[in-house]
């Protein structure tokens, strides 16, 4: 059993060392990494323009009326932008139930003059009439990067409630401030 083991591994070693079984493996010096890593075409600097985003929320439950929020944020280009609002409704029971509307965004023109929109938005709203305290705390969050046209609402996101037939669509149009 022992000369078939030194066998096995006297053979490994040769075929390992054979010219051409394997290619010698140099050091990469530092400045050949950095070039491989760095993109073909350097980013572009920021633009001195501002950008105003609107994010319109259309909460609809059932055959009822929807209704709509609208949140608005001028950033500069390549600059985040953050609100946060937080409120309590009190429900029959006496019990507080938060609502909340957080967003965050990061607008980025691109070089076609476009507008690059990473959005993180959290909505928590009112519970609708002949909810129940459970069905009171559903929340929508939500993270995305879109693409969108200069001046032109986009319908970015729509979800559905997993508990009823609620929806709510989130649209989202960004104009350049010049």
């Amino acid at each position: 059993m022992s000369t078939k083991l030194f066998t096995i591994t006297a053979l490994l070693a040769l075929t390992a060392s054979a010219p051409g079984a394997q290619q010698a493996q140099t050091p990469t010096p530092k400045s050949d990494v950095m070039a491989q890593a760095a993109p073909s075409s350097p980013r572009q600097p920021a633009q001195l323009v501002n950008i105003k985003l609107e994010l319109t929320i259309t909460d609809q439950r059932g055959a009822s009326a929807p209704t709509s929020k609208t949140v608005t944020l001028v950033m500069a280009d390549r600059a985040a932008g953050r609100i946060r609002t937080q409120g309590e409704v009190r429900l029959p029971s006496g019990r507080g139930v938060p609502i909340i509307l957080n967003v965050d965004a990061q607008p980025e023109i691109t070089r076609d003059s476009r507008i690059k929109v990473f959005i993180t938005l959290e909505y928590k709203p009112q519970a609708g009439e002949g909810d129940t305290e459970e069905r009171a705390t559903t929340s929508i969050s939500e993270s995305l990067t879109v693409i969108l046209d200069d001046g032109k609402s986009l319908l970015v996101s729509q979800s559905a409630d997993p508990s009823s037939d609620r929806k709510v669509k989130i649209e989202a149009k960004a104009t350049l401030l010049k």
